[in-house]
């Protein structure tokens, strides 16, 4: 089974806006069967279901945490 790693960019609406590797994707929020925020990461298959990946984003937000304190240290 193949699926799709996306990152919620954010949520206008009824849709939610995310970002895949090849582009930004609309997906009707009422496709989400849980509650999703900007920069939650989720996996798509090629069936359509969405799930999202908690662990991933902590890994995610730790990274962008790691570079900003390399930035504020110069």
């Amino acid at each position: 089974m193949t699926k799709r790693k996306g990152i919620i960019d954010r949520i206008e609406g009824k849709w939610v806006v995310v970002e895949f590797d090849d582009g930004m994707r609309d997906i009707l929020i009422s496709r989400f069967p849980m509650t999703v925020e900007s920069g939650d990461v989720i996996w798509i298959d090629e069936y359509g279901h969405i799930e999202k990946d908690d662990r991933e984003r902590q890994r995610l937000s730790d990274e962008i945490d790691e570079l900003m304190e390399e930035l504020w240290e110069d």
